[in-house]
């Protein structure tokens, strides 16, 4: 019996112009009405979660966020880090000196920020981003720093670096995709599934209780973790593969309302 739903959110929860479609809405409304949690497990930072969870009707009270790709677990009413997974300084400085030096967008992530070097013309419109004169960091050696992202809107070019960046950084990495624009790197074990699970001990929760939905390769782990999973309609062919089920709805026609009201509400 599924007794947490956890679902991605760009290009799995919300549309296209980041709302959350009726359909949505309303299964999780029906969903938490039944005394069943249901969170948010997303690459993104603490501080870009925005509207979402009131968009969506999440519930406040007692309930978790997972961020940065399991990298962080953040309670939604209070914003307390309950649990935050650094990358290595080291690492963190090496691939962005490897962005600066091939000329990429790179973002660092902290709890509290996100820094960026190289940035185009779509990431000057993001908020929370302060521009980065070079690479000298020195000023986050003592900040928890929970991903480095690179971005590219050519995917297999952005795929082609990754051998690169992990022989860069020793194969001590988690290197993941998300938007088919963005490397997505984290500490070594840090993932979203890893993370579903480390909630689900918050709750006393059988993992296979869960349900998860996603879209992206850096939803794969929480897809073969949870004890049922739903790919949306418009994930990648591996992302299904991983999944138990595919929907017939893409994001943009509220697959996540169609996961819980065939796995969940039926």
């Amino acid at each position: 019996m599924i007794k947490l739903i956890a679902s991605d959110v760009d290009e799995t929860l919300v549309d296209s112009q980041k709302n959350v479609p009726s359909r949505n809405v309303a299964a999780i409304k029906k969903a938490q009405d039944l005394g069943i949690i249901v969170i948010l497990a997303t690459g993104r930072g603490t501080y870009e979660l925005f509207d979402i969870p009131e968009k969506a009707g999440l519930q406040f009270e007692n309930r978790y966020a997972i961020c940065c790709n399991g990298a962080v677990i953040m309670n939604l009413q209070t914003k307390e880090i309950v649990e935050a997974l650094g990358l290595k300084y080291d690492y963190a400085k090496t691939i962005l000196d490897f962005a600066a030096f091939n000329n990429l967008t790179c973002y660092i992530y902290t709890i509290d920020n996100k820094y960026a070097i190289n940035l185009d013309r779509d990431s000057f419109a993001e908020n929370q981003i302060t521009p980065l004169k070079d690479t000298n960091i020195e000023f986050l050696k003592d900040d928890i720093i929970l991903k480095v992202i690179i971005k590219s809107r050519d995917m297999n070019f952005l795929q082609g670096l990754e051998i690169d960046i992990a022989y860069l950084t020793n194969y001590d990495l988690e290197i993941s995709y998300s938007s088919d624009m963005f490397m997505e790197i984290n500490a070594k074990g840090v993932n979203k599934g890893e993370a579903l699970k480390k909630v689900c001990k918050i709750y006393d929760i059988d993992i296979e209780d869960t349900l998860a939905i996603g879209d992206n390769y850096n939803d794969v782990a929480m897809l073969e973790t949870a004890g049922t999973s739903v790919a949306v309609a418009n994930a990648h062919l591996q992302v299904k593969e991983s999944a138990t089920h595919v929907a017939e709805a893409t994001n943009e026609e509220g697959a996540v309302g169609e996961a819980i009201e065939k796995y969940v509400l039926n």
